[in-house]
């Protein structure tokens, strides 16, 4: 499984290169994940009013809906590292994840950059790419050079550096 941070500032096109890097993997038929920070304060948008929401709001730590083609899960954030994220997504059997949004974790990333604006590559660690283009010809450049360089975004590699990281804190 590997790991493909995406970070940029607002409306630098995080969004725009995930969904067509989605297409692209899953063309390969790899099993694509995503998550994404929801670094604006307050909750994720979500149905009220469900059974589901219900046995949130009564103290269940996670609840899950299945249907026939897809699930849903809600839970409590408490508990739940990103590192154990990672860890569920391995058990689904997912090829790539592409995490949008935490900036400041040292994940293996790819920067959008908007105009000249270069202030992010300061703050950040552990840049393996930067895009500046956003056409449709330099995303399938930089998936073809990700391609290439895979072993720099193992989950087996990032594990043990967040397993480092949750010793530190």
């Amino acid at each position: 499984m590997y790991v493909i941070q995406i970070v940029g500032y607002k409306n630098s096109g995080k969004t725009t290169l995930i969904n067509h890097w989605i297409n692209y993997l899953t063309a390969k038929d790899l099993h694509v994940a995503t998550i994404k920070h929801h670094g604006h304060g307050g909750e994720p948008d979500q149905k009220k009013n469900t059974d589901s929401f219900q046995h949130i709001q009564s103290g269940a730590s996670l609840s899950t809906v299945k249907g026939e083609q897809q699930f849903i899960m809600t839970g409590s954030n408490r508990h739940l590292s990103l590192a154990k994220l990672f860890a569920v997504y391995e058990l689904l059997a997912i090829d790539v994840i592409l995490v949008e949004g935490y900036k400041m974790l040292p994940l293996p990333k790819v920067v959008l950059l908007r105009g000249n604006d270069e202030r992010l590559l300061n703050k950040l660690e552990n840049i393996k790419f930067i895009d500046r283009s956003h056409t449709n010809k330099s995303y399938l450049e930089l998936f073809q050079k990700v391609e290439t360089r895979y072993e720099e975004f193992a989950w087996s590699n990032i594990k043990n550096m967040l397993h480092l990281l949750n010793q530190e804190s």
